[in-house]
């Protein structure tokens, strides 16, 4: 009890100058805070100065003035504190600077031992064509990222812009020879290098006003002469529409610049540069990967795996799109705004873009959250696509499942699993189970009003595929037409007349109403031809006529027989019926165009008179002296 005593003695004498001390504390990081946001401000306040620096107007004699001797004085100092500079860099880069040589020599090498593989691929084929400007690029961008996050002028920084650039631009020309986009590319790094040169030397500012009209000018004369180039040569639209942005944006820089606004004229025109450089390097990536990833999936031991096997080109294909999408989203578009100063740095960009959002009652909603949402529905349509083909190609198939009943496992899985993605979607948003209950029960009241007819169709189509009163195939009767069944979907189903033609039919209407289903026990289907003989034709040879025009026909089932009736004495014609069974429903016109053209050819032979209408004319109340005179021809009475 003493000790207890004596220790809380201890920290009362203590505890004063501890809370004095914390107060400081407190009172410095408020300090640091302030001096912190005052730094933030006089930032933003520097940069908006430079966007809006007004320099003399190059058509003015101020501007003209400025060409004196003093201005060569300055480029040649420039130019001596670059030197300087570049002494200093090596000493402190200098080890990744021999790595990035090393590693450029390695990647050549590899390239071009490699080359007759990556030939093989038709996405990588363009690095087996240009080995030597592969490995460069390779080299100079990996070890980019090993240096200080800060632009060094230097003459290195120069030399790595005119590597990578060429490289690059070589890369470009392998993938896309002799057009437009090759041009692009090469013009461009032209002026990157030369950019990147007026910033190692430390160019004056009338020269550097100079070469941005320069550069600018030429830039808009491409633009605008492959913009009518595209319209000639029926380009794509994109790329028309791209090329004139590209010619009006460049020619507010010209005149910006000429009119003085020489801060805001160079601020556009490097983030133009820088943004236009970063979407080409984007395209590049974005296709050496897809080419990687339809390499794992074609040759590894992924493509012989049963749940794979016969779903590689989907895989492919919607992952591949993933990817873009997701790069496009979480690099190129922060990468955008980081370049035109939206954001400090990238990290930044990102994390602002994902924390967009608005308030949904007491929930919020970001953009990163929809994202995730976004992917996770993609995933689920992935996933069903791939077990779909799965379960109709590997599963059902080898257990010897009816086409009509894999299709309908088939459609529901896809369902189960869409219906599953949509609620992990909702989860991923935050939405809590009760939440979606009141959802749901809302979505409930929304139907039970307004989505009557949708409900009901869907209902429909799950009776249609569980009780297959109507499979894929089957021809059915509409209204005098016959049709064949193409398609069970979610909401109607598809039909397609003999004349072609797709007719679309809510699967209420083929639940509720009476359909003529010829083919859902057997696609065998009766014809009945009637025909109408003259009078006084032998009845016994015109029903042994009749039974040898079926005898030859392989499309005519052999039982039941073919068989004739004589049914009547018509007012103009004995008339009969040949029936017969018709192998597969899809003859049946077919058939029919058969038999009549071999009962025609066979009543000629035959010299069978088909009847034609007859009728006997009385006359009475006639004169008898019109009567009794003979009937004369030709023209004259």
């Amino acid at each position: 009890m003493v000790t207890i005593d004596k220790a809380l003695e201890i920290v009362n004498a203590h505890l004063g100058s501890m809370l004095t001390t914390q107060e400081k504390a407190g009172n410095i990081q408020a300090k640091i805070i302030a001096i912190r946001a005052k730094l933030d401000a006089m930032i933003l306040a520097a940069r908006s100065g430079v966007r809006v620096n007004i320099s003399p107007p190059m058509f003015s004699s101020r501007y003209f003035s400025q060409y004196s001797s003093e201005l060569w004085y300055a480029f040649q100092k420039g130019l001596a504190k670059t030197l300087w500079i570049d002494r200093r860099f090596f000493d402190q880069q200098g080890l990744i600077v021999f790595f990035q040589v090393l590693f450029s020599l390695f990647a050549i090498v590899v390239v071009y031992r490699k080359r007759h593989a990556l030939n093989d691929s038709q996405r990588w084929r363009f690095l087996a064509t240009r080995p030597f400007s592969a490995g460069l690029f390779f080299g100079t961008i990996a070890c980019m990222l090993f240096y200080e996050y800060r632009e060094f002028q230097t003459t290195w920084s120069l030399i790595l812009a005119i590597v990578g650039g060429i490289s690059f631009a070589r890369l470009i020309g392998a993938l896309y020879p002799a057009s437009w986009k090759s041009q692009l590319v090469y013009g461009l790094t032209i002026v990157y290098i030369l950019t990147r040169l007026t910033h190692v030397i430390l160019l004056p500012l009338p020269l550097i006003r100079l070469y941005t009209v320069l550069a600018a000018l030429a830039g808009l004369v491409f633009c605008l002469r492959w913009a009518g180039e595209g319209g000639r040569q029926r380009a794509s639209g994109v790329y028309r529409w791209v090329l004139r942005s590209g010619a009006f944006f460049l020619a507010f820089i010209i005149v910006a610049e000429i009119w003085g606004k020489q801060g805001l004229a160079e601020f556009l025109f490097i983030s133009l540069l820088r943004s236009t450089a970063s979407v080409l390097f984007l395209m590049l990536f974005m296709y050496i990967v897809r080419g990687f990833l339809e390499w794992i999936f074609r040759n590894l031991s992924l493509r012989q795996t049963a749940l794979f096997y016969g779903n590689t080109d989907i895989i492919i294909r919607r992952v591949t799109l993933f990817f873009d999408v997701a790069i496009c989203g979480f690099i190129l578009l922060p990468g955008i705004l980081f370049i035109w100063e939206a954001y400090d740095d990238l990290s930044g960009a990102i994390k602002g873009l994902l924390s967009l959002g608005f308030n949904l009652g007491d929930h919020r909603i970001t953009l990163g959250l929809v994202i995730i949402s976004a992917g996770i529905l993609y995933g689920s349509f992935l996933a069903s696509s791939i077990i779909q083909k799965f379960l109709m190609d590997q599963v059902l198939v080898k257990r010897r499942v009816e086409t009509g009943v894999r299709i309908s496992i088939a459609r529901l899985v896809h369902y189960v699993l869409i219906f599953v993605g949509f609620v992990v979607a909702l989860l991923a948003l935050g939405f809590e189970f009760t939440k979606l209950t009141i959802i749901l029960s809302a979505l409930g009241v929304g139907i039970g009003f307004g989505l009557q007819g949708i409900v009901n169709n869907f209902v429909s189509g799950l009776i249609l595929l569980f009780e297959r009163p109507v499979r894929v195939g089957d021809f059915i009767e509409l209204g005098e037409k016959w049709a064949e069944i193409k398609k069970i979907g979610l909401r109607a189903t598809t039909v397609q007349t003999f004349d072609q033609a797709d007719v679309i039919i809510p699967n209420a209407d083929l639940v509720t109403n009476q359909v003529i289903n010829w083919t859902l026990s057997n696609r065998r289907v009766r014809l009945i031809i009637p025909v109408g003989v003259a009078y006084g034709s032998d009845i016994s040879l015109v029903m042994e006529t009749l039974i040898a025009c079926t005898k030859e026909n392989s499309k005519i089932a052999e039982e039941p027989a073919p068989q004739v009736l004589f049914l009547k004495f018509g007012e103009s014609a004995l008339e009969f019926e040949l029936r017969v069974w018709v192998l597969d429903a899809e003859n049946r016109l077919v058939v029919s165009s058969e038999l009549h053209q071999e009962i025609d050819r066979r009543f000629r032979k035959t010299k069978i008179e088909i009847a034609f209408p007859q009728r006997d004319l009385h006359l009475r109340s006639v004169d008898e002296s019109i009567n009794s005179q003979p009937i004369q021809g030709g023209h004259g009475s």
